[in-house]
């Protein structure tokens, strides 16, 4: 029954919001939608906890310092969300996306940068593609394009929208926020979550058969992840649609197993320093909190866990990850 409850704190509101708007996302041939509302996660207890500790390391990075200088862009205040639509291509190893960013873009003086750096650029409708990798070797970073994929471009489609999509879904995506061609719709389930005053700062929606991935040794046919946060408590819930009952029985078992094994481990702290008895402990307290059970063909998944303590479990990491590369120790 808590698990119930855990989970309709992140679904259900006492309110409907604003809907998430997906216009830009095409609707065919879409595998898996991913969604991360930026402002959510800033005002959350854990994006202010780091923000705390890593914002000005961020704010003064070189790439972003560009950004803002050359495409009057300010990451930090002027992106407010982001909707990815993921797509299967059969002529590539590697899916292509459409990504819709929301927030405010100074399209004149980005297309005036783009034209200056002679990028790229292609029509799309009314609108223009600007070759992405042209834009950022222009703005100082390094080529990392896949020459066996496709050139992702950047259109800037108004004010408040710009559109990053891989070559082949260019005149989709635009046909997608045009509205030549339906726009991505999530189903009920997912729009409702979304939707909430508790909504999750990040949804994840992968259909398996969808992304015609081979068939998955678990079962799992759909799954959908989201990350919010419920009071004071950071919390992590996945639904998984299983091809049975009995493999949604089998799996929440194996879950269950999995946690208590890890479990186990990280109660030994023989010869080990404060810093790792600590991160040690936060883990353990997070696995005790990991619920996870059957219902029907579902497998449902959920932990809490305290987000100031989460943030600084990161924190510690993230620190001591760089203690490590600077000294080798």
């Amino acid at each position: 029954m808590k698990l119930l409850l855990l989970l309709a704190a992140l679904t259900l509101g006492l309110a409907p919001a604003q809907a998430v708007d997906t216009t830009g996302i095409p609707a065919a041939g879409l595998g898996s939608f991913l969604y991360v509302s930026v402002r959510k996660l800033d005002q959350s207890k854990i994006g202010t906890a780091l923000d705390k500790a890593f914002g000005d390391e961020i704010r003064a990075n070189a790439g972003l310092v560009v950004l803002r200088d050359k495409l009057g862009f300010d990451l930090e205040k002027d992106l407010t969300e982001v909707a990815v639509g993921v797509y299967q291509n059969p002529a590539k190893a590697n899916p292509d996306i459409v990504g819709v960013l929301r927030g405010r873009f100074d399209v004149a003086k980005l297309e005036a940068y783009a034209k200056s750096v002679q990028a790229a650029s292609r029509p799309a409708g009314k609108f223009t593609a600007w070759n992405a990798a042209d834009l950022g070797r222009a703005l100082g970073a390094k080529d990392k394009a896949d020459p066996k994929g496709g050139i992702p471009f950047l259109i800037p489609v108004s004010a408040d929208t710009v559109i990053i999509t891989d070559e082949s879904l260019v005149q989709a995506a635009v046909d997608a926020f045009t509205g030549a061609k339906p726009s991505f719709q999530p189903s009920p389930v997912v729009a409702e979550r979304l939707a909430a005053p508790t909504a999750p700062f990040l949804l994840v929606d992968v259909d398996v058969a969808g992304m015609k991935k081979a068939a998955d040794t678990n079962g799992v046919a759909h799954a959908l992840l989201t990350v919010g946060e419920v009071g004071p408590d950071l919390v992590v819930a996945t639904d998984l649609t299983m091809i049975n009952a009995g493999k949604a029985t089998q799996f929440a078992s194996q879950v269950k197993g999995m946690a208590g094994m890890i479990s186990i481990g990280l109660m030994d702290e023989t010869n080990k320093t404060a810093d790792q008895i600590a991160g040690q402990r936060i883990l353990l307290e997070l696995l005790q909190s990991l619920k996870s059970e059957a219902q029907g063909d579902h497998t449902i998944i959920a932990l809490s866990y305290d987000a100031e303590k989460a943030a600084m479990g990161v924190i510690k990491a993230v620190v001591a990850q760089k203690i490590k590369a600077a000294t080798g120790k």
